[in-house]
Protein backbone atom coordinates (compact mmCIF):
# COMPACT_ATOMS: atom_id res chain seq x y z
CA UNK A 1 0.00 0.00 0.00
CA UNK A 2 1.56 3.26 -1.13
CA UNK A 3 0.36 6.60 0.13
CA UNK A 4 1.05 9.95 -1.48
CA UNK A 5 0.96 13.12 0.58
CA UNK A 6 -1.27 15.75 -0.97
CA UNK A 7 0.18 19.25 -1.00
CA UNK A 8 -1.51 21.71 1.33
CA UNK A 9 -2.41 23.98 -1.58
CA UNK A 10 -4.32 21.24 -3.41
CA UNK A 11 -7.99 21.66 -2.76
CA UNK A 12 -7.66 24.27 -0.04
CA UNK A 13 -7.97 28.04 0.17
CA UNK A 14 -5.12 28.58 2.58
CA UNK A 15 -7.09 27.91 5.75
CA UNK A 16 -5.09 24.72 6.42
CA UNK A 17 -1.89 26.72 6.44
CA UNK A 18 -3.49 29.29 8.76
CA UNK A 19 -4.59 26.49 11.08
CA UNK A 20 -1.05 25.06 11.06
CA UNK A 21 0.35 28.48 11.95
CA UNK A 22 -2.13 28.83 14.78
CA UNK A 23 -1.32 25.35 16.04
CA UNK A 24 2.40 26.06 16.02
CA UNK A 25 2.13 29.54 17.46
CA UNK A 26 -0.53 28.85 20.04
CA UNK A 27 0.12 25.18 20.67
CA UNK A 28 -3.56 24.41 20.08
CA UNK A 29 -5.54 23.34 17.05
CA UNK A 30 -7.12 26.12 14.98
CA UNK A 31 -10.85 26.54 14.70
CA UNK A 32 -10.79 24.72 11.35
CA UNK A 33 -9.27 21.69 13.05
CA UNK A 34 -12.24 21.07 15.37
CA UNK A 35 -13.67 18.52 12.94
CA UNK A 36 -10.33 16.70 12.74
CA UNK A 37 -10.06 16.63 16.55
CA UNK A 38 -13.59 15.24 16.82
CA UNK A 39 -12.86 12.62 14.16
CA UNK A 40 -9.55 11.65 15.80
CA UNK A 41 -11.21 11.18 19.19
CA UNK A 42 -13.86 8.97 17.61
CA UNK A 43 -11.13 6.92 15.91
CA UNK A 44 -9.25 6.62 19.21
CA UNK A 45 -12.36 5.17 20.86
CA UNK A 46 -13.00 2.80 17.96
CA UNK A 47 -9.38 1.62 17.97
CA UNK A 48 -9.49 0.98 21.72
CA UNK A 49 -12.71 -1.03 21.25
CA UNK A 50 -11.12 -3.06 18.44
CA UNK A 51 -8.08 -3.92 20.54
CA UNK A 52 -10.30 -4.83 23.51
CA UNK A 53 -12.42 -7.00 21.21
CA UNK A 54 -9.34 -8.74 19.79
CA UNK A 55 -8.08 -9.37 23.33
CA UNK A 56 -11.48 -10.74 24.36
CA UNK A 57 -11.60 -13.03 21.31
CA UNK A 58 -7.95 -14.03 21.60
CA UNK A 59 -8.81 -17.69 22.12
CA UNK A 60 -10.89 -17.69 18.96
CA UNK A 61 -8.41 -15.81 16.75
CA UNK A 62 -5.47 -17.60 15.10
CA UNK A 63 -2.00 -17.42 16.66
CA UNK A 64 -0.37 -14.12 15.81
CA UNK A 65 -3.61 -12.20 15.26
CA UNK A 66 -3.80 -10.47 18.65
CA UNK A 67 -0.13 -9.42 18.66
CA UNK A 68 -0.53 -8.00 15.15
CA UNK A 69 -3.63 -6.05 16.21
CA UNK A 70 -1.59 -4.70 19.13
CA UNK A 71 1.23 -3.78 16.73
CA UNK A 72 -1.26 -1.82 14.63
CA UNK A 73 -2.49 -0.13 17.82
CA UNK A 74 1.11 0.68 18.80
CA UNK A 75 1.48 2.59 15.53
CA UNK A 76 -1.94 4.21 15.27
CA UNK A 77 -2.49 5.30 18.89
CA UNK A 78 0.50 7.71 18.99
CA UNK A 79 -0.23 8.79 15.41
CA UNK A 80 -3.79 9.71 16.39
CA UNK A 81 -2.50 11.74 19.37
CA UNK A 82 -0.07 13.51 17.04
CA UNK A 83 -2.76 14.26 14.45
CA UNK A 84 -5.08 15.52 17.19
CA UNK A 85 -2.54 18.28 17.84
CA UNK A 86 -0.94 18.81 14.42
CA UNK A 87 -3.84 17.85 12.13
CA UNK A 88 -3.42 15.90 8.89
CA UNK A 89 -4.31 16.16 5.23
CA UNK A 90 -7.69 14.94 4.02
CA UNK A 91 -6.01 12.01 2.30
CA UNK A 92 -4.17 10.97 5.47
CA UNK A 93 -7.39 11.16 7.46
CA UNK A 94 -9.19 9.13 4.82
CA UNK A 95 -6.61 6.32 5.01
CA UNK A 96 -6.52 6.41 8.80
CA UNK A 97 -10.31 6.33 9.02
CA UNK A 98 -10.47 3.44 6.55
CA UNK A 99 -8.01 1.36 8.59
CA UNK A 100 -9.74 1.94 11.94
CA UNK A 101 -13.35 2.21 10.85
CA UNK A 102 -13.48 -0.26 7.97
CA UNK A 103 -10.59 -2.60 7.24
CA UNK A 104 -9.58 -3.73 10.73
CA UNK A 105 -13.09 -4.27 12.12
CA UNK A 106 -14.20 -6.01 8.93
CA UNK A 107 -11.25 -8.43 8.96
CA UNK A 108 -11.74 -9.30 12.64
CA UNK A 109 -15.54 -9.38 12.43
CA UNK A 110 -15.63 -11.60 9.36
CA UNK A 111 -13.30 -14.12 11.00
CA UNK A 112 -15.08 -14.18 14.36
CA UNK A 113 -18.43 -14.61 12.60
CA UNK A 114 -17.25 -17.88 11.05
CA UNK A 115 -18.06 -21.11 12.85
CA UNK A 116 -14.91 -22.23 14.68
CA UNK A 117 -14.52 -25.43 12.65
CA UNK A 118 -14.17 -23.39 9.41
CA UNK A 119 -11.19 -21.34 10.64
CA UNK A 120 -8.61 -23.94 9.63
CA UNK A 121 -10.43 -25.35 6.60
CA UNK A 122 -8.91 -24.40 3.22
CA UNK A 123 -11.26 -22.32 1.13
CA UNK A 124 -11.58 -21.67 -2.58
CA UNK A 125 -8.17 -19.96 -2.70
CA UNK A 126 -6.40 -22.86 -1.00
CA UNK A 127 -5.72 -20.82 2.13
CA UNK A 128 -7.57 -21.06 5.41
CA UNK A 129 -9.60 -18.18 6.86
CA UNK A 130 -7.02 -18.07 9.68
CA UNK A 131 -4.22 -17.60 7.11
CA UNK A 132 -6.27 -14.96 5.32
CA UNK A 133 -6.90 -13.04 8.54
CA UNK A 134 -3.21 -13.06 9.48
CA UNK A 135 -2.27 -11.83 5.99
CA UNK A 136 -4.87 -9.05 6.15
CA UNK A 137 -3.62 -7.96 9.56
CA UNK A 138 -0.03 -7.94 8.31
CA UNK A 139 -1.05 -5.77 5.36
CA UNK A 140 -2.88 -3.40 7.70
CA UNK A 141 0.19 -3.23 9.93
CA UNK A 142 2.34 -2.36 6.91
CA UNK A 143 -0.21 0.24 5.80
CA UNK A 144 -0.31 1.80 9.27
CA UNK A 145 3.49 2.05 9.31
CA UNK A 146 3.51 3.63 5.83
CA UNK A 147 0.87 6.13 6.91
CA UNK A 148 2.87 6.97 10.02
CA UNK A 149 5.98 7.56 7.91
CA UNK A 150 3.98 9.71 5.50
CA UNK A 151 2.61 11.96 8.24
CA UNK A 152 5.89 12.36 10.14
CA UNK A 153 8.06 12.71 7.03
CA UNK A 154 5.73 15.33 5.59
CA UNK A 155 5.81 17.37 8.78
CA UNK A 156 9.59 16.98 9.06
CA UNK A 157 9.90 18.27 5.49
CA UNK A 158 7.83 21.33 6.44
CA UNK A 159 10.29 22.00 9.27
CA UNK A 160 13.26 21.69 6.92
CA UNK A 161 11.68 24.10 4.43
CA UNK A 162 10.94 26.59 7.20
CA UNK A 163 14.51 26.29 8.50
CA UNK A 164 15.94 27.02 5.03
CA UNK A 165 13.60 29.99 4.68
CA UNK A 166 14.61 31.41 8.06
CA UNK A 167 18.27 30.77 7.33
CA UNK A 168 18.02 32.69 4.05
CA UNK A 169 15.96 35.46 5.65
CA UNK A 170 18.03 36.11 8.76
CA UNK A 171 21.56 34.90 8.09
CA UNK A 172 23.90 37.63 7.01
CA UNK A 173 25.46 37.04 3.65
CA UNK A 174 29.18 37.43 3.02
CA UNK A 175 28.17 40.11 0.55
CA UNK A 176 26.63 42.17 3.39
CA UNK A 177 29.26 44.45 4.91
Amino acid sequence: MIFRRRSESAGSTGSAADGDSAAVAGGAPGAGDDEVVHQVRRLQRELAELVAGANANGGRLPPGAVPTVRDIDDVLRPLLRYIEIQSASEEEMRYLTAIVHEYLPQALGDFVALPAHYADRPGVTGTTPADDLIRQLQLLDEGANELQDLVYTGDAAKLAIQARFLDAKFRRSDLDS
